[in-house]
């Protein structure tokens, strides 16, 4: 909790505070120019902007696209966006260890990565859907009684479903190293761990990081034995694991949301796409750090 909360209240504040002042709409609209150039159109920003808060309802928003390759393409560049159990792993290691200003860079980086890959994808998958026509809405004084309200619902997900699977998992990963298993599978995670300069242990948290984004920090520490990660990795480490884990395969809850609005195929080929866009960039992060 002391981890998770800090970093996680105010991103859902300000989430919400953007909803109901009544901007959502706007930046679609002042964004419509610029994603044409990965063939898009300002609605799909609306995924994307949700994507921050949780990658579940920015894969469910691009219902909202007429067009199936729109919907495709965005939902595909939605999931690498930093939902807000990424952030956390954005602030509570990066942010904290290695300083606010290179946490902030991520975010830019998330964003150069993401153009370049929607690019890609228009070479791809050629053409552009029908134009934009959106309502734009007045600008509101938000009521703090509903901002309130949309900050516990989605922080009742976290405390109702992330709590116990925080417990189960802390308890699974205990039950795991008395089994002596956690060698062994750090030995075979050593193809993604190894390659990036991590060390050994920081194999099981990624696998655990599948199940929330979160969990990735929590057993990190963990699997040290310490929250002072400061003391056991580099700065340079902490960059690499945490680029990877922005961008490698999302949750089991947004895998599940792909699979039902794409299909397992396409699905298939996203999170293929999506992991070895992690690798790609952590070991340019890696590269251009060891300079």
């Amino acid at each position: 909790m002391a981890i998770v909360l800090p970093y996680l209240v105010p991103f859902l504040f300000l989430l919400a505070l953007l909803e109901d002042v009544g901007y959502l709409p706007r930046i679609g609209f002042l964004m419509d120019s610029l994603m044409h150039r990965i063939g898009l159109h300002g609605k799909s920003v609306i995924p994307f902007l949700l994507g921050y808060g949780c990658s579940v309802p920015a894969v469910l928003a691009t219902r909202i696209l007429e067009d199936e390759r729109d919907r495709l393409v965005t939902a595909a560049l939605a999931v690498m966006i930093p939902c807000a159990g990424r952030a956390i792993v954005i602030f509570g290691l990066v942010g904290r260890f290695v300083g606010p200003t290179l946490a902030f860079g991520l975010y830019l980086l998330n964003l150069a990565v993401i153009a370049i890959a929607g690019v890609a994808l228009r070479r791809f998958l050629p053409g552009t859907g029908p134009g934009l026509i959106l309502e734009i809405p007045p600008y509101r004084i938000p009521s703090p009684r509903t901002l309130l309200a949309k900050i516990w619902v989605r922080l009742r997900d976290f405390v109702v479903l992330a709590w116990p699977l925080l417990v189960g998992t802390s308890a699974a990963f205990s039950l795991i190293e008395a089994l002596g298993w956690t060698a062994p599978l750090n030995s075979l995670l050593r193809v993604f761990t190894w390659p990036l300069g991590l060390p050994p242990q920081a194999g099981v948290p990624l696998i655990f990081g599948v199940l929330r984004k979160e969990l990735s920090l929590i057993m990190l520490t963990q699997a040290f034995g310490t929250a002072d990660l400061g003391a056991v990795l580099s700065h340079l480490q902490m960059l690499v694991f945490t680029v990877f884990v922005i961008f490698y395969i999302p949750c089991v809850a947004t895998v599940a949301a792909l699979g039902r609005e794409l299909g397992w195929k396409r699905t298939f080929f996203v999170l293929l796409g999506t992991t070895g866009i992690a690798m790609g960039v952590s070991l340019i992060v890696r590269a251009l750090g060891s300079l």
